[in-house]
C-alpha cells in the first residue's frame, strides 16, 4: 500500500528570531572528570572500516569525507586485523615503500602501512569505568600514542569486543586545549639545554 503525504504549510522566520539551545548547559570536561566522558561509545556512533586490500589514498579519502583519523580494518569474517590512521598514511611509512620496494604509491595498499591486529593497543572497559580522563591522557602520553580502543569481553565465549575508542583530538577537543602536546626534537644541543632549564 503506497504512503500518502502531504505538504507541510511554512511561516516566515520573524525578524529578530533567536536559536533554541540545550535546557541544561553541557557538562565542562576536566581531567579529573570520569573517563567515559570523553570516550567515543560504539554503541551510539558507529565505527567507520576498510578493508587491507584498499588503496591508501582512498582509505585517505574515506578519513576526509567521514571527518575522522582512523579506520577499523575488517576481514571476510568482520574481525578486527589492524587500525590505520590518517597519520599512518601520511607519514613515512609509503614513502619507505616507494623507494624501497619502487612501488608507486597509488599501489600502496592499506595492509601495507596498517598497525596490525597483534600491535594494537586496547583498555579494559571495566577498568576504563574507575578511570579519569587524566588516566586517558597519561596513558595515551606515555605510549606515544594517539588513540586507544575500549574492549569488552563476553564471560561465556571470551571474546572480545571493541566497544569504544578513546582519541586524543577528541579529548583535546573538550578539554578545550592540547591536551597531549607532542615532545619535538630539539635542532640544536643549545636548544635542548634551553627546553631543558
Amino acid at each position: 500500500m503506497p504512503y500518502s503525504f502531504e505538504t507541510i504549510a511554512c511561516v516566515t522566520l520573524e525578524p529578530h528570531s533567536t536559536l533554541g539551545h540545550p535546557t541544561t548547559s553541557p557538562e565542562i570536561v576536566k581531567l579529573d572528570s570520569p573517563a567515559a566522558a570523553v570516550m567515543t561509545n560504539f554503541k551510539v556512533v558507529h565505527p567507520i572500516t576498510t578493508r587491507p586490500e584498499v588503496a591508501i589514498d582512498a582509505a585517505l579519502k574515506k578519513m576526509k569525507t567521514t571527518g575522522i583519523r582512523l579506520l577499523f580494518v575488517m576481514n571476510d569474517a568482520d574481525q578486527i586485523i589492524g587500525l590505520i590512521t590518517a597519520k599512518d598514511i601520511m607519514g613515512e611509512r609509503p614513502i619507505q615503500i616507494t623507494q624501497q620496494m619502487q612501488v608507486p604509491r597509488a599501489d600502496i595498499t592499506v595492509a601495507a602501512v596498517m598497525t596490525p591486529q597483534p600491535d594494537i593497543c586496547a583498555l579494559d572497559a571495566q577498568t576504563v569505568r574507575d578511570a579519569r580522563v587524566g588516566d586517558i591522557v597519561e596513558t595515551l602520553r606515555k605510549q606515544g600514542r594517539q588513540h586507544a580502543l575500549v574492549v569488552e569481553t563476553d564471560k561465556a565465549t571470551q571474546s572480545q569486543r571493541v566497544i569504544g575508542m578513546f582519541s586524543t583530538s577528541q579529548i583535546s577537543k573538550l578539554l578545550g586545549y592540547n591536551a597531549t602536546p607532542e615532545v619535538r626534537p630539539a635542532g640544536s644541543l643549545a636548544a635542548l639545554v634551553e627546553e631543558i632549564a
